[in-house]
């Protein structure tokens, strides 16, 4: 999946995003879609973050 332009545009998403992983030592949060929401995920472990559910202005696809 992927985020449409509504939600990469998301300003909690867009905080987090590049920010280390508070579950790993290694990772880094990355935008992507977590059960159909648009989230920041860990890059290495694959831990949702945060994630924003559907609704106006916010999409996956």
């Amino acid at each position: 999946m992927q985020l449409t332009d509504d939600a990469v545009g998301h300003p909690v998403l867009a905080v987090l995003e590049g920010t280390p992983c508070q579950f790993c030592a290694d990772g880094r949060l990355t935008r992507a879609c977590y059960k159909g929401n648009a989230a920041v995920v860990c890059d290495d472990c694959e831990t949702p973050t945060a994630q924003v559910w559907k609704g106006p202005g916010v999409a996956c696809i």
